[in-house]
């Protein structure tokens, strides 16, 4: 089944952190300050595989990497994370608040 078809679990902006036993830990935020998450509400662990869709943009660091934008995040099945680009108008409010940073 395509990633498609999965609703989103999460909204917001997504830290990647690189975790010692090689998985990654993903947390979704409101807002990223200088590579540091703010006001994590989910945090998606043992991630094993990270499926970065089409339009997210990444922006990387030492430690892992962030999202520049509001992304929809969701878990297909055990281990494997999914961000994908919001589709326009599907959720206004986060759009507007996207615009203002």
């Amino acid at each position: 089944m395509s990633s498609d078809y999965y609703l989103p679990t999460d909204h917001g902006y997504a830290v990647v952190e690189d975790m010692e036993d090689g998985t990654k830990k993903v947390m979704v935020c409101d807002s990223v300050v200088a590579g540091v998450p703010q006001n994590v509400y989910a945090i998606h662990f043992k991630c094993t595989s990270l499926r970065v869709g089409p339009g997210v943009r990444m922006e990387h660091a030492s430690t892992g990497s962030h999202t520049r934008q509001v992304v929809e995040v969701f878990a297909e099945r055990r281990g494997v994370v999914h961000l994908r680009a919001l589709k326009r108008g599907t959720s206004p409010i986060l759009e507007e608040a996207a615009r203002r940073r």
